[in-house]
């Protein structure tokens, strides 16, 4: 939907025993991130099962969209922002779209300005709106530099439930997720649910593969390798894995590091890195294209994750389903989905113990194949298939008990 009339026509008229669902989001392609891959994920496997999806999302400076069903909204890219443009939360042209569109249900991913565009179009409209609560807000406070934590905290104490009570239905991707909710006066219907990931190519897993993935990064191929995925950002606790891997390393001069992911804070971590004593043995490489990740996470001995602020840690499942386990932190809801001791370990948040179960796993080969055959069987549980039936599910819930009422004159939009 690169322009309003261009999505009528396909959108428009009765589809029988099919939904049409509005998917909005703060961000979107071609931002590389854990909810964008979610999102993808979802709108794929609504539209795999015939449910007509169209998206609305910030406008991206020079990004031009191949999926005719994307509406853009004006956005204003800031400096303190500029990877994650403003959408403006009021248009016009989505209000017109609004009949035209005839949307069966609304589905919110973030409850800020597109999060407002939504809950308004969703009333306008008079369906149901149902949201996603991807992110542990309260831990992202320091990015707003200009803006006292205590005044952070106490508008998410506000807004969180002014928000998040209008919907009909919630979906999180772990208990700590919904905790955090109903934690904040949330009392909408919450259902648990993690998202999914496709399974990879098997192509891309073969030995070869994963010989040119170690290649690509500079890694030896009878090296320990250990590997970190995520955005470079203070909030994921990286420099937790490098103390762990200065002690691992220091007892096995064959083990070798790597991190993957852009963000502000990779020029510490570099800085951080070059003055270890196994630095040689790090290598930080920046972004790497989401389609490229699967040899990569193969490659891997093990998949290494230290953030207490995630509500899931979706790249541990993408680990996981290449076939490498993982260690990582005790906190947050990354570990909701980990079986201790099968396709995992969980640790306190304590470089030693981190240190110990790296090594306790790489130094015994049997524990560490066991652990590869759980990953790859426990990765056909969580399919985007199932993960899709799980959430037309929840919509079935919004839709069935939904009845449209006005709002009231103070509420939000």
């Amino acid at each position: 939907m690169a322009t309003g009339g261009a999505a009528a026509g396909p959108l428009a008229g009765a589809v029988t025993g099919r939904m049409r669902v509005g998917v909005f989001s703060e961000c979107y392609e071609p931002v590389q991130n854990g909810v964008t891959t979610s999102l993808r994920t979802l709108v794929d496997g609504l539209r795999h099962e015939g449910h007509r999806v169209f998206v609305v999302a910030p406008r991206y400076a020079g990004h031009a969209d191949s999926d005719p069903f994307v509406l853009r909204l004006p956005s204003l890219h800031t400096w303190f922002s500029s990877k994650y443009p403003i959408a403006a939360p009021w248009v016009a042209r989505l209000d017109r779209e609004a009949l035209r569109l005839a949307p069966s249900l609304v589905h919110s991913h973030n409850p800020f300005f597109v999060g407002l565009v939504a809950a308004r179009y969703a009333r306008d409209a008079g369906v149901p709106l149902v949201a996603t609560y991807h992110t542990l807000y309260n831990h992202y406070g320091h990015y707003l530099k200009f803006v006292p934590d205590a005044v952070v905290q106490g508008l998410l104490r506000w807004w969180m439930p002014t928000y998040y009570n209008l919907c009909a239905q919630i979906i999180v991707p772990s208990r700590v997720a919904g905790d955090s909710l109903t934690g904040y006066g949330v009392q909408s219907p919450i259902t648990v649910l993690p998202t999914a990931v496709p399974l990879p190519d098997p192509a891309l897993l073969t030995p070869d593969a994963r010989a040119a993935a170690r290649a690509r990064l500079g890694v030896p191929a009878d090296a320990a390798l250990l590997l970190y995925v995520g955005r470079a950002a203070r909030e994921k606790n990286i420099e937790l894995v490098l103390e762990a891997f200065a002690r691992v390393a220091a007892g096995n001069p064959a083990c070798h590091l790597v991190v993957v992911g852009a963000g502000p804070h990779l020029d510490a971590l570099r800085q951080a890195a070059a003055h270890m004593a196994a630095a040689a043995r790090v290598r930080i490489v920046g972004a790497i294209p989401h389609d490229d990740l699967p040899p990569i996470y193969a490659c891997a001995d093990l998949f290494v994750f230290s953030s207490v602020t995630e509500t899931q840690g979706l790249v541990m499942a993408e680990a996981r389903a290449a076939g490498t386990p993982c260690i990582l932190v005790r906190g947050g809801g990354a570990g909701e989905t980990i079986i201790h001791g099968e396709d995992g370990f969980v640790v306190d948040q304590d470089a030693v113990a981190f240190a110990d179960a790296v090594t306790r796993v790489v130094g015994d080969p049997d524990l560490h194949n066991a652990m590869r055959a759980h990953c790859l069987r426990r990765a056909l549980l969580h399919t985007p298939d199932a993960m899709t039936r799980r959430v037309i599910a929840v919509y079935e819930q919004a839709l069935s008990g939904f009845r449209a009422t006005p709002a009231a004159p103070n509420s939000p939009p």
